[in-house]
This record gives structure tokens, C-alpha cells and sequence, in this order.
């Protein structure tokens, strides 16, 4: 095993213990402060321009599209005949993710902020979905990409649009005041820790080029 694949399973497990860290400090008090200083503070910036773009990247990263998404990415692999551990790394991070979200806001149980709602919504809270799904979706493409283009400009051109939908889409679920800050950040540690297991489990372990 190389060091670039013992290095992400560290940092999968690192990321594990910050999630389950978090969950343990989401109801004290310097938290639930936090949260809701976080959500008053961006709810103060609120105007017509920016809630179409926070809207669009909710559509974006709504359930339907990310599975159209996904599905494309998948059905495009297939037909440049991408080798098989790339076509199991990438449907296994994705499932994952959605299925890892949907348990653990199910146990986890928490409420939306509700002062806060621009958008009607009845799920829980943490972790974010959207942010879970854009983190995934996004990383996955850019290690597609990167390891197929050369150009250095087209590499950082593709890391840069991939930050900014991820950071963007965190941004926007505080923004429409669906979600508190440590329901994003969860999202990004969860989403983390599963492409980096997935990363050491199928580039080291299950299968070889």
C-alpha cells in the first residue's frame, strides 16, 4: 500500500472522530450559539440577487438532479470504458452518501431552524443533505478529470469550479435558512470520510488495473 492510500485512510478517520465529535457538542451552549450567530449573520445579507443564486444551487443539489447527475457520470464511465475500481469508488461514495445522510438524520433528529426557513421543508436536519451531495458529486468528478487531463490550466480550472460548487452549496442551505452552520460542517466531515475510505479501499485493496 502507497503512502498516497495510507494517507487517505487517516484522513477518513480523522474525519470520522471530528463528525462524532461534533454530534456530541451540537447541543451546548457555545454551539447553539454559534449556530444561530452564523444564521443571523448571513439572514443580514439577504437580498433579491443573492437568494436566486442560493436557489439555484438548492436546485442544483436537489435529490432528482443529483441522481440525473450521477447516473450520467456513470453512463459516461461505462462508455470511455473507465476501469471497473473507478466505476465501484464512484457509485459506492455516492450511494453512500445518500444512504449514510438519510440514516443519520433519522437518528440524529434534529429540527430545522425555523426562523430562519426560506424554503418549506419537513426532513431533519443534520447533516446537510445538499452539502453531503455536492462534496461527493464534485470531488469524485475532479479525481476523474484530473487523472485524464494534463493541462495544468484546465486541472486547476475544473479544482476551482468544483470548490465553489461545494463551498457554495454549504453556503447557500445557512443561506435559505434550512440549515444551521454545524449541519454543513458535518456534511463536508462525513462526505470526506466516505470518499477517503472509498479512495484506500478500491485504489489499494479490491482491484487492479
Amino acid at each position: 500500500m502507497n503512502q498516497r492510500t495510507q494517507t487517505s485512510l487517516k484522513i477518513s478517520i480523522l474525519c470520522l472522530i471530528g463528525f462524532f465529535f461534533l454530534v456530541l457538542v451540537l447541543d451546548t451552549d457555545f454551539m447553539v450559539q454559534f449556530d444561530y450567530f452564523v444564521l443571523e449573520s448571513v439572514a443580514s445579507i439577504r437580498a433579491d440577487w443573492i437568494t436566486t443564486i442560493m436557489a439555484a444551487f438548492a436546485f442544483i443539489g436537489s435529490v432528482s438532479v443529483v441522481i440525473v447527475l450521477a447516473i450520467i457520470m456513470i453512463v459516461i464511465f461505462l462508455i470511455l470504458k473507465t476501469p471497473q475500481k473507478e466505476i465501484f469508488f464512484t457509485t459506492a461514495t455516492l450511494a453512500t452518501t445518500g444512504l449514510l445522510n438519510t440514516v443519520v438524520k433519522q437518528i440524529i433528529a434534529r429540527l430545522r431552524p425555523e426562523d430562519f426557513m426560506m424554503v418549506d421543508l419537513s426532513s431533519y436536519s443534520f447533516p446537510s443533505g445538499h452539502t453531503m451531495g455536492a462534496m461527493s458529486f464534485y470531488t469524485v468528478l475532479t479525481f476523474f478529470i484530473w487523472k485524464r487531463v494534463d493541462s495544468f490550466q484546465v486541472r486547476v480550472g475544473v479544482l476551482l469550479f468544483a470548490v465553489v460548487m461545494i463551498l457554495g452549496m454549504g453556503f447557500s442551505r445557512i443561506y435559505l435558512g434550512v440549515h444551521y452552520a454545524t449541519d454543513v460542517f458535518g456534511g463536508f466531515l462525513l462526505s470526506v470520510a466516505i470518499i477517503a475510505f472509498y479512495y484506500w479501499f478500491f485504489q489499494a485493496r479490491l482491484i487492479k488495473d
